[in-house]
């Protein structure tokens, strides 16, 4: 029976038979990469353009606000806002916390509005500055040096002052800035008129 069957299907012994091996259904990534390299190319050549353009855009933004002076703030005004945050805070600070926010205000606006360094000042060099500013010394040497001198005395005293005595610094601080804001308008109408004089119409 077996001498028959291999006399009839003789490859069935055959050692070196060969067998149909079947087709990959999914490729490799190397493949996939090899067929699609020139997609690829192009999205990554699109995605660093984009890249690109973003951070130069973002940089010349950057450039643009860091050009843009910044809008100043009238010094008068700033000093006023102030003064009246300061008026009403609630509970009012202590006598030192308060005299030294005051005077801060204060030689803030000298500083700002007169280009007169006030704040890294003394009492009595800001004073002395006070005295030789042209401005400053004509109408307001005696009130600041009474300001100052008050303001010291409570910020160095041990004493305990008085809730009158800081009310009448707060209005004293308010009517110097007032009027100091006050003559300098008028001087620059002055300037302003002397710059620009009217004509005057011939008589007929």
């Amino acid at each position: 029976m077996e001498t028959s069957i291999s006399n009839t299907k003789p490859y069935l012994l055959d050692p070196n038979f060969l067998v149909d091996s079947p087709m990959p259904v999914f490729k490799s990534l190397t493949e996939l990469v090899q067929e699609n390299i020139w997609w690829i190319l192009c999205i990554f050549i699109i995605f660093m353009l984009c890249g690109l353009f973003y951070f130069f855009k973002k940089k010349k933004s950057k450039e643009v606000i860091s050009n843009q002076a910044p809008v100043p703030v009238d010094p008068f005004t700033e000093a006023i806002q102030q003064l009246d945050k300061l008026e009403s805070t609630s509970p009012r600070p202590a006598a030192k916390p308060f005299i030294f926010r005051l005077s801060e205000i204060l030689r803030l606006y000298v500083e700002k509005q007169f280009n007169l360094p006030a704040l890294e000042c003394t009492g009595e060099e800001f004073i002395r500055k006070v005295a030789v500013h042209p401005f400053l010394r004509k109408k307001f040497e005696v009130p600041l040096k009474n300001f100052v001198s008050k303001g010291d005395h409570i910020k160095y005293s041990t004493d305990q002052s008085d809730a009158k005595v800081l009310e009448e610094l707060l209005l004293s601080a308010r009517k110097f800035i007032e009027q100091a804001q006050h003559e300098l308008d008028v001087q620059r109408q002055k300037l302003q008129g002397n710059l620009n004089p009217k004509t005057s119409l011939p008589q007929k």
